[in-house]
């Protein structure tokens, strides 16, 4: 079986359980992004802080999510009547879902740092729409800064899931050893862009097809208001997904590493 049939399999398997952990988180998002989208305007710092308690909810779950996966640990915990070895697993437990939500968060903010970076480098030769301008006077060392962030995401590509190690208590230095390889960065990406693409074009078609009907029904107001939520509906699945697909990834990774 396939890293992505497997993963959409164990997903539809337990999507009972996903409903349950998801519910909190989604509706939290839910109104970060309401908040963001109305009151952060053009400032990026605003945006990051208002959906920062997003974004340690969405951690939590990812984490929980990845430990459920790989050791079939399910929230909430359920205690065996064991008191000190009950507390024993739950300490471990915790050590993990913490490490994993605070990581996930920290690279979100350096991700949306270096996005918002790159964006404002461009911005001098993109239009409103987001379009390149005609003719556009670029410097000569745009084209070298251009290859070094191909670079640079390239190489920065792995630690985009160091959240997965971290929630399974694994350290940083032994997940970097296992997945340096050119050959695992470029199995990485196979996987997150089959994970990945899908539910962003699922996501375009839902915006095209539900928000002009319901413009024309309800108003502007109304289709701004279904469209953040198929965002925000559409994002929290593909973060499913695609932490899904990595984290089985990442396990036939080590188990391939650890068997030589």
């Amino acid at each position: 079986m396939s890293v992505i049939s497997e993963s959409f399999t164990r997903i539809w398997d337990a999507r009972a359980y996903l409903v349950r952990l998801c519910a909190v988180p989604l509706a939290v998002r839910l109104i970060c992004f309401t908040l963001a989208i109305s009151y952060a305007g053009e400032s990026f710092t605003t945006f990051m802080l208002i959906m920062l308690p997003s974004l340690l909810a969405q951690g939590w779950m990812l984490a929980h999510f990845v430990r459920f996966l790989v050791m079939g640990q399910t929230w909430p915990f359920r205690p065996t009547g064991n008191l000190e070895a009950d507390l024993g697993v739950l300490e471990i437990r915790a050590r993990g879902v913490l490490g994993g939500m605070i990581v996930f968060v920290l690279i979100n903010m350096v991700v949306g740092l270096f996005s918002e970076g790159v964006r404002l480098y461009m911005e001098p030769f993109m239009t409103a729409d987001g379009a390149l301008v005609p003719n556009p006077d670029i410097p000569p060392e745009a084209a070298f800064v251009s290859f070094s962030l191909l670079i640079l995401m390239f190489m920065g590509f792995r630690f985009l899931w160091l959240y997965i190690p971290f929630a399974l208590g694994m350290g940083a230095k032994t997940y970097i050893r296992d997945v340096k390889s050119v050959s695992n960065t470029m199995f990485l990406m196979g996987v997150w862009a089959a994970c990945f693409i899908p539910f962003l074009l699922l996501i375009a078609l839902a915006k095209g097809f539900i928000g002009t009907p319901v413009a024309a029904i309800g108003g502007t107001g109304a289709a701004t208001f279904i469209i953040i939520i198929v965002t925000v509906i559409g994002d929290m699945l593909k973060s499913l997904f695609v932490t899904g697909g990595i984290t089985i990834a990442l396990r036939d990774i080590f188990k391939r590493d650890g068997a030589r």
